[in-house]
């Protein structure tokens, strides 16, 4: 099912998000069609239940989607608003047609909200939070918007002048948006990771220099060899973070083992992506810099690598009888789900 479900949104997927596409959206335009076009396919709805309309997905059922839509480039918060409009629906709320950012809470003063960096946020019609055990919906309408440090035109910090302005709140015990974050930011970065690669691959294969292509260089192929490791482990870190055998709310230390591990490859494969590009990479004619400059925002949003470090950390600390290797084996493993046992 997962394998038909991949195939059937991946193929007009890719038609939607060619070069010029990512471009346009990346400088603010073409946005809302794109999205219109894109939740047309129906994916933004395979978490909710069938009664609903949905598939009654689970976040692990979404894994492959979401990072066939970081891997082709799109630029609006698909996975987010997946995700939100479940969390939505389970309290018999409708979201609309929308798309929908997470965000963890940043500050609250003076009864102003703040969500610092938020992916997608300037393209997006809400933003769902977690505050005081409950989620929030907010709208971005009517609300203050200051461009994102690494995709302006796409990303922003989000101000509402009043808790008044939420159109949407649900009591959940536990309510955790940079648990969310750090589990769908990871999908991101791995997919963007694999869209790197790519890139890579065939700009070696296809620049010759001393009359050979510089992929056939020892050097050229030795960083090449490295960056597809970091791909590797960054994609089966992302799939452990969206490793929940049931529902759409990840296993916060997996999800923070996803985003560290991911950060840390995105570092490496940024590095050796531009390396091997040279001069040309840093272009606006090229589309190296859409993905990296997305692996370095996802880095930095939400839980960061040393928030990830102190969760995982401060897990670890309050277990003083386990080990680090039984901590690993026992606690930072994906659910299995049960097998039914025949006679």
């Amino acid at each position: 099912m997962t394998d038909s479900l991949l195939e059937g949104f991946e193929r007009p997927l890719l038609d939607l998000c060619d070069d010029e596409q990512l471009r346009r959206t990346e400088a603010g335009e073409g946005a809302a069609d794109l999205w219109a076009r894109i939740d047309a396919l129906g994916y933004t709805d395979a978490l909710l239940p069938e009664a609903s309309g949905g598939a009654g997905l689970s976040l692990s059922d979404l894994f492959p989607l979401a990072l066939a839509a970081a891997r082709a480039g799109l630029p609006l918060p698909f996975a987010e608003t997946a995700v939100a409009r479940a969390i939505l629906a389970s309290a018999g709320i409708t979201a609309g047609p929308g798309a929908i950012a997470i965000a963890p809470l940043a500050l609250e003063v003076g009864g102003q909200i703040v969500c610092r960096d938020v992916p997608g946020a300037a393209l997006a019609d809400h933003v769902l939070l977690s505050r005081n055990d409950a989620w929030w919906l907010m709208p971005t309408e009517g609300a203050q918007r200051e461009p994102g440090a690494f995709r302006p035109r796409v990303s922003a910090t989000v101000r509402w002048h009043s808790s008044a302005q939420a159109v949407a709140r649900i009591p959940a015990a536990g309510a955790d948006a940079e648990t969310l974050c750090n589990a769908l930011h990871a999908v991101g970065m791995a997919g963007a990771m694999q869209r790197i690669q790519a890139l890579g691959v065939t700009y070696a294969t296809d620049r010759r220099q001393f009359g050979r292509a510089i992929g056939q260089f020892q050097a050229v192929q030795q960083e090449l060899s490295v960056l597809a490791e970091q791909v590797a482990a960054a994609v089966l870190a992302a799939r452990l973070g969206c490793a929940a055998s049931a529902g759409y709310l990840p296993d916060p230390l997996l999800a923070a083992t996803a985003k560290l591990r991911t950060s840390a490859a995105a570092t490496r494969v940024a590095a050796i992506a531009h390396a091997v590009h040279g001069a040309i990479g840093i272009t606006e004619e090229h589309v190296l810099g859409l993905f990296t400059r997305r692996l370095h925002e996802w880095r930095t949003t939400a839980g960061t690598e040393s928030r990830c470090a102190a969760r995982l950390g401060g897990a670890l600390l309050a277990e003083p009888a386990s080990t680090l290797f039984d901590f690993a084996r026992t606690r930072l493993v994906a659910e299995r789900p049960a097998v039914a046992m025949e006679g």
